[in-house]
């Protein structure tokens, strides 16, 4: 496989670039990276056409050749929790939307998705899907995988599975520009709200900051667990990663025993 192999510099200094034509996933790529050489603290990998993008829950993320952002960010020796260390590329990636579209109107969809939200409907923008890998207890590396609809008419892609529609930055700000220009903006946001997670405070602050800029948060929702439709309310998110729920209408029908849920976000579906 070609890769142009080069440097873009960043905020905190150089980062390597690697740049593919083609791949299956720039995800398993960055994965068989680390398993094969030495690789640098960070490095990013980029592809112009992603054939097998891997979203939440084994789902496909479908992006438009040369019109969308793909992208995966390696990085070493990462800031623990491993939690809270997700929760801050989220933050990343939410700055740098916001910088590019000037639009506030962004928010995170737990776990790991960004929506813009335009009248009053929430349409998806961005995601991010967060692998890890470990030497026995030793949490290595991490690989943030990023995908951002960037050109005319990538927010329209055909999503059946998908009950969140999609929207893009062109849609947004009525512009075409680069998916390539995205990176720097990306990369500067993600290292600034991860560094802050070593800081005096940053893990109290990165998970109230998170909790700050989520998407339906105490307002009464359907959502599916164990195969069974509820109506809760999604609280918070805990520095486990778990989200708290509250079921307002809780009767034994429901086969909820308790009024509040520690949940993680792999037991939660959403339906909208």
């Amino acid at each position: 496989m070609n890769a142009n192999v080069s440097e873009i510099t960043t905020e905190k200094g150089l980062v390597k670039r690697i740049s593919l034509v083609s791949v299956g996933s720039t995800n398993d790529y960055a994965i068989n990276l680390l398993r094969t050489e030495h690789t640098h603290k960070e490095t990013i990998v980029v592809t112009k056409s992603q054939e097998k993008g891997k979203g939440q829950r084994g789902k496909a993320w479908i992006s438009s050749p040369g019109r969308d952002l793909c992208m995966s960010w390696i990085l070493k020796s990462p800031p623990q929790p491993p939690a809270v260390f997700n929760m801050a590329a989220a933050l990343g990636v939410l700055d740098a939307l916001r910088e590019i579209t000037g639009n506030t109107d962004i928010s995170i969809k737990w776990p790991n998705d960004i929506i813009v939200i335009h009248n009053h409907v929430p349409k998806k923008i961005s995601g991010l899907l967060i692998e890890n890998t470990w030497r026995g207890d030793v949490w290595a590396a991490a690989i943030v995988g990023i995908g951002v609809n960037v050109g005319k008419g990538s927010g329209q892609k055909h999503r059946p599975k998908f009950k969140l529609p999609s929207t893009s930055i062109f849609d947004v700000i009525s512009k075409d520009i680069s998916p390539e220009s995205l990176e720097i903006v990306i990369l500067n946001a993600l290292q600034h709200r991860v560094n802050a997670i070593s800081l005096s405070g940053g893990i109290k602050d990165t998970v109230s900051e998170f909790n700050s800029e989520l998407f339906g948060t105490h307002s009464e929702r359907v959502y599916t667990i164990n195969g069974t439709p509820h109506k809760g309310i999604l609280k918070n998110v805990e520095e486990d990663g778990r989200g708290v729920f509250s079921w307002p209408n809780n009767n034994e029908r429901d086969n909820i025993q308790n009024p509040e849920t520690h949940l993680h976000s792999s037991e939660v579906i959403w339906s909208w």
